[in-house]
């Protein structure tokens, strides 16, 4: 998780806060193939493979499976949203409050 928050912060600050995430803007855009577009089906299997491989050092930290799945949906969802809200702000000040919570979630789930 520390390492996708990072990505994050970096990106922004490097971007001045004009850089997004590509898979959300593909995600949110509206297709005129409408969900079967395969634009879109790449952006939900990113999203599944970032949930994976947070899930996945989640469980290995301890928390249980079902709780370590939701957990990395959690995270992505804040994660996007926190960025979205930091392009318009032109600040990091979001994500910043969502990685205080995060940490707080994620220690309170793995007993750190």
């Amino acid at each position: 998780m520390r390492a996708f928050l990072d990505l994050w912060r970096a990106i922004l600050v490097d971007s001045g806060h004009r850089a997004g995430c590509p898979v959300l803007a593909v995600a949110v855009e509206d297709s005129p193939q409408g969900a079967d577009s395969p634009a879109l089906a790449a952006a939900a299997e990113v999203f599944r493979s970032w949930e994976t491989l947070l899930s996945s050092s989640f469980v290995d930290h301890g928390v249980a499976s079902e709780e370590a799945r939701d957990l990395a949906a959690f995270v992505v969802a804040a994660v996007e949203g926190a960025v979205a809200l930091c392009r318009a702000q032109r600040s990091t000040a979001p994500l910043d409050r969502v990685d205080a919570r995060l940490e707080r979630l994620v220690a309170e789930a793995t007993g750190t």
